[in-house]
């Protein structure tokens, strides 16, 4: 079955091209499989002594995850799209815990699957024309593939990305500490053949050549608004942000403006587990956050506001969704998940 890849090994170096431009990229179930086997058979190849995970698309990197292929095995009555996440998140762990280095170039978009992808990564390269976001809640969704943990770190401005979906830019996700370098695109092609040409690829020796060719970041749009965001999403509910937002500082009313339409566009659903996600994926572990992610997804296809999202925004194209105004049934299940309930039960079994 075609996955979409492009696989080489060139000097010491694996190479995974993701090639699927015409869908910028968004991750195909065989693709992941073909990623996974892929970090397989080069585990114990003495020839592969680093991984590089790159795309052939001049415009995205990764796009996301395959949504057009979630809604209709759901529509169609089968579970393909459970085994979709949980192939996906085996994809993520091995390539957290590979035993190589693994380097991933990010130039254009990187959104959805596509930025959890290239977090699972080891070290995290990006051209200047990378744009960043975790979109899910304009689709009824909430951000996963290991978000709850990585935009959690960041705290009012992880909260900010969560639930609105806004881009950020490469400059951007350099300040946060979302990637690791900053390359120019036009010398992503040399890095690459100075990485192919290395006699020995390890850590600190593919460091030092990215090193070689950082490049000045452009200013950090976020950073001028890092203390809007702080003022408005610091607030303990979604209530409590929008209302903030009504009443900005002079100086950032434009903004606040334009983000409160976003958000009373977006699924209330989503936005309230994503809100609460981010809360609780502060005090969780990644492996804590994935599993609450996982368990989360496995009832969201029939609880929250992805299926309709995906219908008014794709298949439709009506652009009207019609988002549940309340699901009390949804917010307890995610109660239930939560680390905290699972030993409360288990505790009150044992005694």
């Amino acid at each position: 079955m075609e996955n979409n890849l492009q696989i080489s090994v060139q000097g010491h170096l694996g190479v995974i091209t993701l090639d699927r431009a015409s869908h910028l990229n968004a991750l195909s179930l065989p693709m992941i499989h073909g990623i996974t086997q892929q970090l397989q058979d080069w585990h114990n190849d003495p020839q592969v002594q680093a991984i590089l995970i790159n795309s052939n698309s001049p415009k995205a990197f990764c796009a996301g995850g395959d949504i057009r292929f979630l809604y209709d095995s759901y529509q169609n009555g089968n579970h393909n799209y459970q085994d979709y996440f949980a192939d996906e998140y085996v994809m993520l762990n091995s390539l957290r815990q590979y035993a190589k280095p693994v380097v991933v170039f990010l130039d254009g978009y990187v959104l959805g699957g596509g930025f959890g992808l290239a977090q699972a990564c080891h070290i995290i390269v990006s051209s200047e024309k990378s744009r960043f976001a975790m979109p899910e809640t304009a689709i009824g969704f909430f951000p996963d593939v290991g978000a709850t943990h990585f935009l959690s770190r960041l705290d009012d401005i992880g909260v900010y990305m969560a639930v609105t979906g806004e881009q950020i830019s490469s400059s951007d996700a350099l300040h946060l500490d979302l990637i690791d370098y900053l390359v120019a695109s036009e010398q992503l092609a040399q890095l690459q053949t100075e990485l192919v040409n290395a006699s020995t690829l390890n850590q600190q020796l593919i460091e030092q050549l990215i090193a070689r060719h950082l490049t000045t970041p452009a200013p950090s749009k976020l950073r001028h608004y890092e203390e809007a965001i702080q003022q408005h999403f610091a607030h303990a509910d979604l209530a409590q942000i929008e209302a903030s937002l009504l009443n900005p500082h002079p100086e950032h009313a434009d903004w606040a403006a334009k983000i409160l339409a976003i958000l009373q566009q977006r699924s209330l659903l989503a936005k309230q587990i994503s809100l609460k996600l981010q809360q609780v994926g502060r005090g969780l572990s990644l492996e804590q956050c994935m599993q609450l992610e996982r368990d989360l997804q496995d009832i969201w296809f029939e609880q929250g506001d992805m299926i309709e999202g995906v219908r008014a925004l794709l298949i439709d194209k009506d652009k009207q969704p019609k988002w549940q105004t309340e699901n009390s049934e949804l917010m307890q299940m995610f109660e239930e998940l939560l680390p905290v309930s699972r030993q409360q039960r288990q505790a009150s079994v044992q005694v």
